[in-house]
Parts: structure tokens; C-alpha cells; sequence
């Protein structure tokens, strides 16, 4: 599975928000929609989520859909515990 989408799947069964910024514009905002947030990323080349639980930022990623490989699709990402845990399950699926 592409790192990226299991990041957004992560994240909303965690019950966190995600609102992804494009370059531009915040296409979406504290969204709990899956198909919502993949649709807003999948737009553009490169897109920066943000990853909030209780109204608090716990997270932040770069990703990027097209053209790497699925691990490599979240280019960056913070390094907060939310994240980290993230990194370690991700890690264990592939």
C-alpha cells in the first residue's frame, strides 16, 4: 500500500482530522473523508497535510502520489510521536 494512503487511514482510525494544502489553497480542511483527502492530493504533484486530533497539531507530511515507489510517497514528515508511531506500524505492513 502506498505509504500515503496509509498514512490518511492511520490517521482518520485514530480520529484525527487531515486538511491538505495543495500549493495554493487548503483543498481541504480538518476532513474526516477519505475519499475527500486522496482526491485533494492525487490533484497535485506534491501536497502538505496536516494532522490535527482534538483541534491540536500532532502531525505534518509531505506526500507525493505519483511516481515513486509506495514507501517513498510520504517524502517528509515530523517528527512527533504521532508521526513516529505511524512510521513503526507503516513499517510492519510492507
Amino acid at each position: 500500500m502506498k505509504a500515503y494512503k496509509h498514512l490518511i487511514k492511520h490517521a482518520l482510525s485514530m480520529g484525527c482530522t487531515v486538511s491538505v494544502w495543495d500549493g495554493g489553497e487548503w483543498q481541504v480542511k480538518r476532513c474526516t473523508a477519505y475519499k475527500a483527502i486522496i482526491d485533494a492530493i492525487e490533484s497535485v504533484e506534491e501536497a502538505q497535510l496536516r494532522i490535527r486530533q482534538q483541534d491540536a497539531v500532532i502531525g505534518w507530511a509531505l506526500v507525493s502520489a505519483f511516481g515513486l515507489e509506495d514507501d517513498e510517497t510520504v517524502v517528509d514528515y515530523t517528527c512527533t510521536s504521532f508521526m513516529e508511531e505511524w512510521s513503526e506500524v507503516y513499517e510492519t505492513t510492507i
